[in-house]
C-alpha cells in the first residue's frame, strides 16, 4: 500500500470560554486525513486525526516540515511484514535529522499523524482501533464489549456571563451529571479562595453526589497556596489539577507532600524525557495521584507506551494514567491500553464535545466504539472538521492548506 496525499486544515474553535490560563476564543486546531490507495466500497481508506483541545493548530510544522518527510519516505519502510501502514516506522521517518529534547510543539505535530495513521490501520484491518492498541501493547484484546470509566470536563469561565457565573456553572454541572457521569472536573481561577470556594461548592451542590475534581491550569498563586489547599482538602475534591506549573517539579514536590488531596499533572509534558523527570522530581505518590500525558501531544502511542513503562517500572499503575485532551483517539487508548479514566467535555453543543453519537453513560462507565479505525465518521459534530479534507472540490470546502504528493 501506498500513502497518496495528506490533508490538514487549521480550524478556528470559536468557543466562548477561558480557563485560568487561556482563552479558546481565539484558539484553532488542526484536522488531518491521510489518504491511502487502498479501496473499500468503492472508496479510498482514509485516516483521521483531530487535534488536542487547548493549544494551537500544527499546520506550520506539518506543512514545511513532518508531512513532505513522510511523503518523501519510501513505501517500504513504512510498511510492516503483511504489507500494511506502520505508524511506529512513520513516526521513525518524521523524526529523522531531528535533535534529542527541545520538544516544543514538535511532539503534537507528529502526534498528529501517528493518531491519524493508527486510524487508517484500524481500518484497513476493518476492526475498532482500541482493539489493536491492546495488541500493540501485549494485552489481551477481550471478545466482549469493552467498557471504560469517563469523567465530565466543564465548568470554564464564560465571558458575559457576570453574576450570572455561578448560575451557568451550577446548569453545567447538573447537565454533566443528567449525562451520567459519576465524576465532573470544572475550572477554577487560582488567585482568590473565596472565590474558587465559592465555584467549588456550587458545582459540589449541583452535582448531587458525584464527585467533584478541580482545575486551576498552573495559576494557583503562591501567596494562597496553602490556605488554598487547606480549603479544598475540606471540601473533599477528587483532585487538584495542575496546581504549579507544569515544569515547575521543585514546587510541585513540595506541594504533594503536604495535601492528602490526590493531585493531576502532566498535560503540558509532551516526551519521555519530561515524563521521566515529573516522576523522579515531581514528588507524587503512585497510590493517589493522576498522571494526564496526552498521547497525541507527545509524539504518538510508542513514546507514549515508553512512558507508561517507565512509571510501571517505578511502582505506578495503568489506572494512574488519565489522559488530557478529551478526543476520540484518547477514548480508544483508554479502552485499549487498560488506562484509568478518559476525559470528555460534556458541552455537545462544542464540535469537540461528547464521545460518538449517541453513546450512552452509566455511572461513568462506557462501551468502547466496535467501528473500525477511531469511530470519527461516528461523531458528526466533528466529522464536519473532517470529511471536507478529501472531498473533490477541497477550494469550495474551504481547506486552507494541503500538501499532497505520492509515495513512491
Amino acid at each position: 500500500m501506498k500513502i497518496l496525499a495528506i490533508y490538514e486544515q487549521t480550524v478556528p474553535l470559536n468557543a466562548p470560554m477561558r480557563n485560568a490560563s487561556v482563552a479558546y476564543d481565539t484558539m484553532t486546531a488542526s484536522a488531518l486525513a491521510v489518504v491511502s490507495d487502498c479501496v473499500m466500497n468503492g472508496e479510498p481508506v482514509v485516516g483521521y486525526a483531530f487535534d488536542s483541545i487547548g493549544r494551537y493548530g500544527k499546520g506550520g510544522l506539518l506543512r514545511d516540515r513532518f508531512i513532505p518527510r513522510l511523503l518523501a519516505a519510501s513505501p517500504a519502510a513504512l510498511l510492516d511484514q503483511r504489507g500494511l501502514i506502520d505508524p511506529d516506522a512513520a513516526v521513525a521517518a518524521l523524526m529523522k535529522n531531528e535533535k534529542d529534547g527541545g520538544h516544543g510543539e514538535r511532539p503534537g505535530a507528529v502526534g498528529l499523524i501517528d493518531a491519524a495513521l493508527w486510524d487508517l490501520r484500524a481500518k484497513l484491518e476493518a476492526r475498532p482501533l482500541w482493539r489493536l492498541l491492546a495488541e500493540r501493547a501485549g494485552r489481551p484484546s477481550p471478545q466482549e464489549a469493552q467498557t471504560f470509566d469517563v469523567y465530565g470536563s466543564c465548568g470554564h469561565f464564560r465571558p458575559g456571563r457576570g453574576t450570572a457565573e455561578l448560575d451557568g456553572l451550577a446548569r453545567e454541572v447538573q447537565a454533566a451529571k443528567a449525562e451520567g457521569f459519576s465524576t465532573i472536573k470544572i475550572k477554577l481561577g487560582g488567585a482568590s479562595i473565596d472565590d474558587d470556594l465559592a465555584r467549588t461548592r456550587v458545582a459540589i451542590a449541583a452535582a448531587e453526589g458525584a464527585r467533584v475534581a478541580v482545575d486551576v491550569n498552573g495559576k494557583l498563586d503562591a501567596s494562597i497556596e496553602s490556605g488554598w489547599l487547606q480549603a479544598m482538602a475540606q471540601l473533599n475534591v477528587a483532585w487538584v489539577e495542575e496546581p504549579a506549573s507544569p515544569l515547575d517539579y521543585h514546587r510541585l514536590s513540595k506541594i504533594a507532600a503536604v495535601t492528602p488531596m490526590p493531585l493531576a499533572t502532566g498535560e503540558n509534558l509532551f516526551s519521555l524525557d519530561d515524563a521521566r523527570n515529573l516522576l523522579r522530581y515531581g514528588g507524587l505518590q503512585p497510590d493517589r495521584d493522576l498522571i494526564q500525558i496526552d498521547i497525541s501531544l507527545s509524539y504518538g502511542v510508542a513514546e507514549y507506551l515508553r512512558i507508561v513503562s517507565e512509571f510501571e517500572a517505578a511502582g505506578w499503575s495503568r489506572a494512574a494514567f488519565v489522559p488530557h485532551a478529551g478526543h476520540l483517539f484518547a477514548a480508544q487508548a483508554v479502552a485499549g491500553l487498560g488506562l484509568g479514566m478518559h476525559e470528555s467535555a460534556s458541552d455537545l453543543s462544542l464540535p469537540f464535545g461528547g464521545l460518538w453519537d449517541g453513546t450512552a453513560i452509566k455511572a461513568g462507565h462506557v462501551a468502547a466504539s466496535e467501528a473500525p479505525g477511531v469511530g470519527f465518521e461516528l461523531k458528526s459534530s466533528l466529522f464536519q472538521w473532517l470529511k471536507p479534507l478529501v472531498a473533490r472540490d477541497r477550494n469550495s470546502a474551504g481547506v486552507s492548506s494541503i500538501i499532497a504528493g505520492t509515495v513512491g
